[in-house]
């Protein structure tokens, strides 16, 4: 039987699961296992057109939900590339507008008018248009909407990072600890978003060493780095390995493991041509290094 290869059906399968209140078990129960029903939503494997009929019934929707959405859901992606863009290079005006105006004067897909709503928040706020404690309430409203009727993991990490970030910016750190507590309590399923996990780990232990909690963020570091390791993600690797040896200082620990450390995260910074970070070493750590003839 021919194979379905949308990248929206295991997306669709697992909102309306999470709609319908079942577990993977339950939706799978006398039609496939419990695996097949894992693979499909994490998207590594393409259902038959027979196994997607099956779940549909059982879910009593038409067959068609799972069908003809990737022109739309590659719009949605090319939109959020283009807002992502703007607030990544600060242009919190043009993009407070451009969401204004959107949500105010033109007919939108609910994902699309959510997609606006986050951007505009964070928008306003960067603005100081509104506070950050309003910011928070309105970005917790979305959240709570991306883990049910609109169950998105990829959004669901965004919109509790960001939370978390902004209680971090105002110093509220027992709030921001307990968002970054959620984040890493959710269910990584798949590698992009364990990936996401990665850098959750490397900014909780920021969070965790501003408030002198070196010991919990060791912990945080250390599953950072085996999970970068593992999946061979270099993006935060050189910046986990300084914030390892960094804690070790702290620390008093073994003089080795911080000079290895440093000097990994220096070999990588200058493998990426992270200059800024490169300098920062040959500044102030320049004794953990220098020993090892990478210098020269």
């Amino acid at each position: 039987m021919d194979q379905l290869t949308s990248p929206q059906i295991g997306l669709a399968l697992r909102r309306l699961r999470k709609k319908h209140n079942l577990t993977q078990k339950d939706l799978a129960n006398g039609i496939c296992s419990q695996a097949e029903i894992s693979k499909i939503e994490s998207g590594t494997h393409s259902p038959t057109v027979d196994l997607l009929f099956a779940l549909s019934r059982r879910l009593q929707v038409p067959i068609a939900v799972f069908l003809d959405h990737t022109e739309q859901y590659n719009s949605l992606r090319t939109l959020d590339d283009s807002l992502l863009m703007k607030f990544r290079n600060m242009k919190y005006e043009s993009l407070y507008n451009e969401a204004r105006n959107r949500l105010e004067n033109f007919p939108l897909t609910e994902e699309s008018s959510l997609l606006y709503k986050y951007y505009f928040h964070l928008s306003s706020y960067r603005l100081k248009k509104i506070d950050y404690r309003t910011c928070i309430v309105e970005l917790q409203k979305l959240s709570d909407l991306y883990s049910t009727s609109y169950y998105s993991p990829k959004m669901l990490i965004r919109l509790k990072s960001a939370i978390a970030t902004i209680y971090y910016e105002n110093k509220s750190y027992q709030r921001c600890k307990k968002v970054y507590e959620e984040l890493i309590s959710l269910n990584f399923d798949n590698d992009e978003l364990m990936i996401d996990r990665i850098r959750i780990f490397y900014n909780f232990s920021k969070m965790l060493l501003d408030i002198n909690d070196t010991h919990t963020a060791l912990k945080y570091i250390e599953e950072g780095i085996y999970d970068s390791l593992r999946f061979k993600d270099m993006s935060i690797l050189g910046q986990l390995l300084f914030q390892r040896a960094s804690v070790l200082e702290l620390q008093s620990g073994p003089i080795e493991e911080i000079k290895i450390s440093y000097t990994k995260a220096y070999l990588l910074f200058d493998l990426l041509g992270m200059e800024e970070y490169k300098d920062i070493i040959l500044t102030s750590k320049i004794k953990y290094i220098n020993d090892k003839g990478i210098l020269s």
